[in-house]
């Protein structure tokens, strides 16, 4: 392959993970997450649904922002 075509490539794949990453930052895919895990975990007397949802967001936020910076992006 040309110079062109592996520099084209490289950047299509830069811009496709990039996307990504945003997505995943995003607040609807943090909602979505945070809804799955307090579903799936009992509740506790003082840690139910809605104190699950802030501790799945905050760990969802934690991954992603330690994604993007691994991709030098910027965190959220």
């Amino acid at each position: 392959m040309g110079k062109k075509v592996l520099r084209w490539l490289k950047s299509l794949f830069k811009e496709v993970v990039e996307a990504q990453v945003k997505r995943l930052q995003s607040d609807a895919f943090e909602e979505k997450i945070a809804s799955a895990v307090a579903i799936a975990v009992p509740d506790y007397p003082g840690f139910g649904d809605p104190e699950q949802k802030v501790l799945a967001k905050k760990i969802v936020d934690m991954v992603t922002d330690e994604l993007a910076e691994a991709l030098d992006m910027e965190a959220d």
